[in-house]
């Protein structure tokens, strides 16, 4: 058994004993390697799982540990320090490595004490993030965050009343904090930065205050890329996603747009984004080819003819049985139909093509 595994089993012992809380990965983890947590009651399992089935409720999910990765995979310089705005038990800030000093903050003070102990070269403070700002005089290398979807949050009165929406031009809707939750994350964002947010997607097209303020974030140039993430990304839920980079220092106006699905991608214009009212959905710039099938006319003249051909025969089977049966001259059609192909002859054409050759030709 290697030493980082072991080293898990001591934590979760530990944080176990504590009452602490355990997400579905724990549970996971402990089931394979069971003959290591024998001696340990659960006692709390069942309660601290309806605390999680409630959060989810409340539009709060777990990062997986393979999403949490991707995240990271995004983050393209590197860096000193990171910051999680809703950091939960960890999970994001646990992909980076011992010797970068993370920072987070969170609301569920279990939550916070679960990262406290699994990570390591860690500052966390407990509180609302959005009301109360732990980190009010911090700027971040790097920022990672699954902030909870579309929750209800309590904006200032006025945004010059808070620093971190004073330039933006309006302040987030009280019933979706979305976009309060960006604010934040480009407020704390060192200038040569980068921010990685997992967002729920109807942050890419909502209209009203939401769109103000994406409109703007795309007049700053504030935003590098815009991902759009599959439904069951998520462990329990089938819920689609969406990522987005965020960088204060990028070279042009351009924005990238992939569809993490179908592995597509395109370099978007600015001003096809205003063509398109600032709408940032995925779908809008990329989307699927449909292979056309390649069609040769010198193929469907050729199907044409033999079916024509085939279609001719039949019919005059079918006309001279029956004139057979009825005594009927058929000698005379046979004239008549020979009358028509006259007006059809002509000289001979050289053939367009080479190698041109079809029925009759």
């Amino acid at each position: 058994m290697d030493k980082n595994t072991l080293e898990k089993i001591q934590t979760l012992k530990k944080w176990v004993l504590k009452g602490g809380h355990l997400d579905e990965f724990d549970i996971t983890f402990i089931k394979n390697n069971y003959q290591f947590f024998k001696d340990i009651k659960f006692t709390k399992r069942e309660k601290n799982w309806k605390n999680t089935e409630e959060f989810k409720n409340k539009g709060v999910f777990y990062t997986p540990p393979e999403l949490s990765e991707y995240l990271k995979s995004l983050v393209d310089k590197e860096i000193k320090n990171v910051y999680d705005p809703t950091c939960g038990r960890g999970n994001l800030l646990s992909v980076f490595g011992d010797e970068i000093k993370k920072y987070g903050q969170e609301l569920n003070p279990t939550e916070l004490e679960n990262a406290k102990i699994l990570l390591k070269n860690f500052e966390g403070y407990c509180g609302d993030t959005l009301t109360h700002d732990e980190f009010k005089d911090y700027k971040f290398d790097c920022i990672v965050a699954n902030p909870p979807f579309s929750i209800n949050w309590q904006p200032p009165a006025n945004k010059d009343d808070d620093i971190r929406f004073v330039n933006a031009p309006t302040i987030p809707t009280k019933s979706k904090a979305d976009f309060a939750f960006i604010l934040h994350i480009i407020h704390h964002l060192e200038d040569d930065g980068i921010a990685v947010a997992l967002e729920f997607p109807g942050i890419l097209y909502r209209g009203n205050k939401e769109g103000e303020i994406r409109k703007w974030l795309v007049e700053q140039n504030y935003i590098e890329k815009v991902i759009s993430i599959p439904g069951n990304t998520f462990t329990d839920t089938s819920i689609g996603t969406c990522v987005l980079v965020f960088k204060k220092n990028k070279k042009n106006t351009n924005v990238e747009f992939i569809d993490k699905e179908n592995n597509l991608s395109k370099i978007v214009s600015f001003k096809e984004i205003e063509e398109n009212n600032f709408n940032l959905s995925v779908s809008t710039y990329v989307q699927i080819e449909i292979q056309k099938e390649k069609t040769d006319p010198l193929e469907l003249e050729e199907k044409a003819r033999k079916e024509f051909l085939i279609y001719l025969e039949k019919q005059l089977v079918f006309s001279k049985l029956i004139s057979e049966m009825e005594k009927i001259e058929f000698q005379p059609f046979v004239k008549e139909i020979e009358k028509v192909l006259k007006k059809f002859k002509g000289p001979k054409i050289k053939p367009k093509y080479e190698n041109q050759k079809l029925i009759g030709g």
